[in-house]
């Protein structure tokens, strides 16, 4: 738990924001009392940029008040087609198109995330073909089981347990030894929930090389806060280090807060949105170069809300895939 932390949920909508010191007394005598429905609005304000670090004793609040009999609108409705389609996605046709160089059958698991492969197919190819172009070798699962992230930030854990039983049971049916996977939030739970499976997870930025070419231009790169908030700490800091080092002018004025994805556009919308919107404001920045300019990031959701809202805000920066930058 830390003392001084930005949280864009406190920011937006202060009034139903838990601190730090509220959600650690709740924690303590959570037996004493029960959540009733209109605490709905302020143990929902968390999108879990785990900035704060107290993610996942909210979870545990959110479990709470469910077990304590109240509702959340739609969650049966997530949790039929998580049990029937294996994602929160009732159609969940991948948008990504084959690749040549994909294997058919390896030991390591390219695992792209229910996000990846319906609302950012581009994001998940780029990563896709940059990995064969420095010769990886692995293989891509014709449907995924969702890693269960959604619904374990709703508080229905059952419906988490069931899909990461479904996961691990392929998993050693496939016999895959490593993963990687393109999402944080897939990352993030497969090395805290799944770390019984002996199987190595890695973030496909571990593969990132240098290119043969000095690079230039204008660059904002949008951090995945999972993992630079928790699970990766140095990842923020190495990944501008690399970009630099190859040319590219990253701006570090533009502060390295939550964008407003993840798992906030699952729940309160509204909160999600607003932060997006405030966020935007961030890269509004005038440049001499209006033509080299670029925005990028290593987190697929991220990449959806820098495309939606920052057309909606009409930034001057053009959103690029983070792989592209390296070729």
């Amino acid at each position: 738990m830390k003392e001084e932390y930005t949280c864009p949920c406190r920011e937006v909508d202060p009034i139903n924001f838990l601190e730090n010191e509220e959600v650690d007394w709740l924690i303590k005598n959570r037996k004493k009392f029960k959540f009733q429905q209109e605490d709905y609005l302020k143990l929902y304000n968390c999108i879990h940029c785990n900035d704060c670090g107290t993610s996942e004793q909210r979870f545990i609040l959110k479990q709470k008040f469910l077990k304590d009999g109240n509702k959340i609108e739609g969650l049966n409705h997530t949790i039929e087609k998580l049990k029937k389609y294996g994602t929160p996605f009732q159609y969940n046709k991948s948008r990504i198109k084959h690749i040549e160089g994909v294997s058919e059958e390896s030991n390591t698991l390219l695992y792209l995330g229910c996000f990846t492969i319906v609302k950012t197919p581009r994001y998940g190819e780029s990563i896709i073909k940059y990995l064969l172009q420095n010769n990886v070798k692995f293989c891509i699962l014709e449907e995924e089981i969702c890693c269960g992230y959604p619904i374990l930030c709703t508080g229905e854990l059952d419906t988490y347990n069931h899909l990461v039983e479904r996961n691990l049971e392929l998993f050693k049916s496939k016999g895959f030894e490593e993963i990687i996977t393109v999402c944080p939030s897939c990352y993030m739970v497969f090395k805290k929930h799944y770390s019984n499976s002996n199987i190595k997870v890695k973030y496909f930025t571990e593969y990132f090389k240098l290119p043969k070419s000095k690079k230039s231009g204008n660059l904002i790169i949008q951090h995945a806060c999972p993992l630079k908030n928790g699970e990766i700490p140095n990842i923020a800091d190495d990944i501008e280090d690399l970009y630099k080092t190859i040319g590219y002018n990253v701006l570090n004025s533009v502060p390295r807060n939550c964008c407003g994805g993840g798992v906030g556009h699952q729940l309160r919308t509204e909160i999600s949105e607003a932060i997006a919107l405030k966020r935007m404001e961030d890269f509004k920045l005038k440049l001499p170069n209006e033509n080299n300019n670029y925005i990028t990031t290593y987190c697929p959701d991220a990449y959806w809300i820098l495309k939606v809202f920052g057309r909606r805000a009409k930034i001057d920066f053009k959103l690029i895939n983070m792989c592209d930058l390296l070729k």
